[in-house]
């Protein structure tokens, strides 16, 4: 009789593992996408950091997959954000520029009329279409207006997230309580040109006036709003820069100008915990949540000052890890931890170029550090575009892997819309691929055979994974001049992508990165494996190419081009106000 009691509690319990693994396979899972800015693939512990500690994302790793050679698509902030949120090469939606700074510039973001376009589809639209609530939560940075300061056309509720809470823009250093201003490099840019167009209305207005085309009333009307712009045009971009670029907006209205970055961090892990409560009980959930730091300007809570042995830098990075830790244990107190796939990752390469100019920290680095990897933000070389990746989904993903094979923050597209079960879009070409079936280990394969690695609309480099030798090779095809002994280009915010500064290469440099991931020893071309592995990425270069469909570049000169309209603005005139916490 026990015998037959124990058979039938037996069976009991296994048709109720059964009952709830087909339930539990039924539950489509949260997405939680953290994306940090400028953060180098050594600032992190589990890669390899001692000096700054980032526990959080560290059991991340120890819980699921680490990525050793995940690269964006883009080494810059406005293109990589575009390849990530739509699974596609910037150039395919025109937020590839042919400008030096590749980016929407931190000089005019705010009331230019450039941006990620509306008839790209983000992984948001992707899964709200199939009853996902979606929130992002910090840097936006793919636009503002179009046309008016009043038709969000860019920000992001027009591209599938239900909820905003964050900057449009970047963090520069004008929104740092101690930052410098970024105009000491433009003002006397901005004064010439002032002096310059005043010269020449000047000019044009007494020849008016002397051809009898102007009388001295008209003049003095047209010369009066001329002095009026152009007074605008410098006040705008110098005295009240910081007014007009460090804005904090709550969907579509400026809450707070400029920004307080004291308590910002706070803030935005309460706006992200009170997004997943509100959204656990209707249904799944997608929160993109995209950090400010470890761009400049640094800034830190009391408890983070001079927590790290690496300055201000590493105490930016220990502040984003606290806040990483406040959403995972949100998560577990809603019970929501195990059926939640979290992807952290960065833009790009650490900045090479952030050194502090004010006491007592003159000369201090202010940027990331990208390990072994050659270059930074703005190139690419390793350095630049290889990321430091953790990806945790406990149904699917074994604790404590490593994958070593080339993939792309572009994955993350295609990856969600497997989790969540939704096709694809048929009318354009996803260049991401599913990262389930290698996160699983259910294909041993990598998911890309060429990677392209673009700088500005020009391609550059492109990482080649053979499967025949298993070797992982990169050719590059131009690289930026870079001073002997110096690590990025001196004169230019950027380095370039093309011209006189830059060196083309013909036969394109080869690497081996499994044996040289630094990219130190490029590879003779003096036998025929070489020449075979540069035939084989010429075609492909070809092949790729045919795919890409001509649209309206986003960044340029004219849709860079600042306006007063466009400028966000919480109470004209005086665009100044603070946000009240209890609405």
């Amino acid at each position: 009789m026990s015998t037959r009691c124990t058979m039938l509690a037996t069976l009991q319990i296994l048709i109720l593992l059964i009952v709830s693994t087909l339930a539990t396979s039924n539950v489509k899972p949260n997405f939680v996408i953290f994306l940090a800015d400028d953060l180098g693939i050594g600032d992190i512990g589990c890669f390899g950091n001692d000096t700054i500690h980032t526990p959080a994302i560290d059991s991340l790793a120890k819980e699921g997959a680490k990525l050793t050679h995940n690269l964006v698509a883009a080494p810059t902030c406005s293109p990589s954000r575009a390849a990530l949120l739509t699974g596609r090469y910037p150039i395919r939606s025109g937020m590839a520029s042919a400008l030096a700074q590749g980016v929407l510039s931190m000089i005019t973001t705010t009331d230019c009329k450039a941006g990620l376009p509306r008839n790209e589809t983000t992984f948001a639209e992707l899964v709200k279409a199939a009853g996902y609530a979606t929130a992002i939560i910090g840097k936006w940075h793919l636009g503002t207006n179009l046309d008016s300061s009043s038709d969000h056309y860019f920000y992001p509720v027009n591209q599938g997230f239900d909820y905003f809470y964050g900057m449009p823009t970047t963090l520069i250093n004008e929104c740092g309580p101690d930052g410098r201003y970024i105009a000491w490099f433009i003002q006397k840019r901005l004064i010439m040109g002032c002096c310059l167009w005043s010269l020449a209305y000047a000019v044009v207005l007494v020849v008016l006036h002397l051809l009898g085309v102007l009388g001295r009333r008209g003049v003095i009307i047209i010369g009066f709003h001329i002095v009026l712009w152009l007074g605008w045009n410098y006040a705008s971009h110098t005295v009240l820069f910081r007014q007009f670029m460090c804005v904090l907006v709550k969907n579509h209205d400026v809450i707070e100008q400029p920004v307080v970055l004291d308590t910002i961090s706070t803030r935005m892990v309460n706006q992200a915990n009170s997004f997943m409560e509100r959204s656990a009980t209707q249904g799944p959930f997608l929160l993109y949540f995209s950090f400010l730091q470890t761009h400049t300007a640094l800034f830190n809570m009391k408890n983070f000052t001079g927590s790290s042995k690496h300055g201000k830098y590493g105490d930016n990075v220990e502040e984003m890890d606290w806040m990483v830790g406040k959403v995972l244990s949100k998560l577990s107190e809603l019970g929501l931890a195990e059926n939640t796939f979290i992807y952290f990752t960065s833009d790009h390469g650490g900045a090479l170029k952030e050194v502090s100019v004010l006491p007592p920290r003159v000369g201090e680095r202010e940027g990331g550090w990208n390990g072994i990897y050659k270059g930074g933000k703005g190139q690419n070389w390793e350095g630049g575009i290889r990321v430091p990746t953790v990806v945790r989904y406990p149904p699917m993903i074994p604790r404590g892997i490593e994958i070593s094979v080339p993939t792309s923050t572009m994955d993350v597209f295609p990856t969600i819309a497997s989790l969540a079960g939704v096709d694809l879009p048929s009318d354009r070409v996803i260049d991401g691929r599913d990262l389930m079936p290698l996160l699983r280990g259910t294909m041993k394969a990598p998911p890309h055979d060429y990677l392209f690695h673009y700088c500005g609309q020009w391609l550059n480099a492109v990482t080649f994974t053979s499967q025949k030798d298993n070797a992982i090779y990169k050719l590059h095809y131009v690289t930026p001049n870079i001073p002997a002994g110096e690590t990025d280009c001196n004169r230019t915010m950027y380095c370039p992508c093309i011209g006189d500064e830059t060196t083309r290469h013909d036969p394109p440099l080869v690497f081996d990165l499994r044996r040289d991931p630094a990219e130190q020893r490029p590879l003779p071309a003096t036998n025929d494996q070489i020449w075979n592995i540069i035939s084989r990425v010429d075609e492909a270069i070809s092949q790729h190419r045919r795919s890409i469909v001509p649209v309206a570049h986003q960044i340029t000169k004219e849709t860079l081009a600042g306006s007063f309209w466009r400028q966000p603005c919480c109470n004209f005139p005086f665009c100044s106000c603070q946000e009240d916490e209890n609405t």
